[in-house]
């Protein structure tokens, strides 16, 4: 009995056996089942990813795209504002300027009137001018002339003076003799005054010398009658010096009279010329003003070209520590950032509105040409038997393809 059961637990057990043999053997066909559809899934996924990362770079460059237009469309329309506003107040200063033109145009008139009697009044003070100015040139002749003469003059008392080495000598002595006269006359006034005081007892004292005999003041005589014949034989030399150069004065006036006319040409000719030399000169002023302005600019430009590199310099030394090169930039950088969000958003915003209102999802599949016409229209293909080639996308299992090492040309 107890092998009979034995036995029959043993036959129980073997179906047992046989029941999870099968069941191990379903398990293993289900488990590689499953990896094949875990392997399939794995290249789905990494097909999706691949082809995921293709559409993200499409949808970056089509992003870029579409920010390169609106900026392009901002920039346009900033243009246009511009323009816009350019040409009212163009239009502005075009009406403004019709304005003026017909008010200068009066005006015009009437200043034509006043100038037409400018000129008549130019043309009277003009001729006013030329008359004072040949009197002026007579002047100037007459001072000529006496320039001339004050000249001679100056020459004959030059002469003069030469021939008279003495007059100088003699005037000295003059003034020396007016200085003992005065002494005198002031030595006088005070011995008379002691003469004629009753109080003074010596009134009267013995004077010392000799009195002069006669033959004594035959000779004085005689010697003053030298020196008066003497004076006398110079002053006749003087007197003929004297007609000599008068005679001269007369045949220089004679001639100044006879060159007047000559001298009057000479000097038309000198204003002529002095008048083109005050052009010149003012030409010349003018131009120094303008280079004097020029320099003062190149010196300001350099100025601000110091100032600039100053600043860069800056700006270097805060990028090279990890700063913003200037404040201004910083804030203009976070100024373009928000305009890029803003501008994201519109355009996501957009997308999104259009999206809904069509019904469909965004795709990024390339259109085909006879995508959304019907059969029955039978339209012939649009590249005919030739078509352009164009290569597949490469798929997930290009990973797994040795990139080819190019060989080495050999000539």
């Amino acid at each position: 009995q107890a092998a009979a059961e034995m036995k029959e637990k043993i036959g129980i057990l073997q179906n047992e056996i046989e029941i999870l043999q099968n069941e191990t053997t379903a398990k293993d066909k289900a488990l590689a089942v499953e990896r094949q559809m875990c392997a399939k899934a794995v290249a789905e996924r990494d097909t999706v990813r691949s082809d995921v990362n293709k559409l993200l770079f499409v949808y970056k460059e089509k992003q870029q795209l579409v920010d390169q237009k609106i900026a392009e469309i901002e920039k346009l329309n900033s243009i246009i504002n511009v323009v816009e506003r350019d040409m009212v107040r163009l239009k502005k200063q075009y009406e403004q300027a019709v304005e003026e033109r017909n008010y200068t145009g009066i005006q015009l008139i009437d200043r034509n009137d006043e100038l037409c009697i400018l000129y008549e009044k130019c043309n009277i003070q003009e001729q006013i001018l030329r008359n004072g100015e040949l009197e002026l040139n007579s002047r100037d002749e007459e001072m000529r002339v006496l320039q001339l003469e004050l000249g001679k003059y100056e020459w004959l008392y030059g002469v003069t003076t030469k021939l008279l080495p003495q007059l100088p000598k003699y005037k000295q002595e003059i003034e020396e003799l007016k200085v003992q006269l005065e002494h005198e006359k002031q030595r006088s006034n005070e011995l008379s005054d002691e003469l004629e005081s009753p109080s003074n007892t010596a009134r009267y004292r013995l004077l010392k010398g000799k009195d002069l005999s006669h033959d004594e003041m035959g000779g004085k005589i005689a010697q003053l009658e030298d020196r008066l014949n003497l004076k006398k034989e110079q002053l006749l030399e003087k007197e003929l010096v004297l007609e000599e150069v008068g005679s001269l004065s007369e045949r220089l006036r004679a001639q100044a009279v006879e060159g007047r006319e000559e001298t009057l040409d000479i000097a038309k000719t000198v204003n002529e010329y002095q008048a083109r030399i005050k052009a010149i000169t003012r030409k010349l002023m003018a131009c120094v003003s303008e280079l004097s302005m020029y320099q003062a600019t190149a010196m300001k430009l350099e100025q601000e070209k110091g100032s600039k590199i100053d600043e860069l310099d800056q700006a270097k030394e805060r990028l090279e520590e990890g700063l913003p090169p200037t404040e201004d930039a910083e804030r203009e950088w976070d100024r373009m950032e928000r305009r890029k969000a803003i501008r994201s958003e519109m355009i996501a915003r957009k997308q999104e509105e259009m999206r809904q209102a069509q019904g469909e999802l965004q795709t990024t599949a390339i259109p085909r040409p006879n995508a959304y016409m019907p059969e029955e229209i039978a339209l012939p293909r649009p590249y005919g038997a030739m078509a352009p080639f164009k290569p597949s996308e490469p798929g997930a299992s290009m990973r797994h393809i040795v990139k080819p090492q190019p060989r080495e040309i050999e000539i």
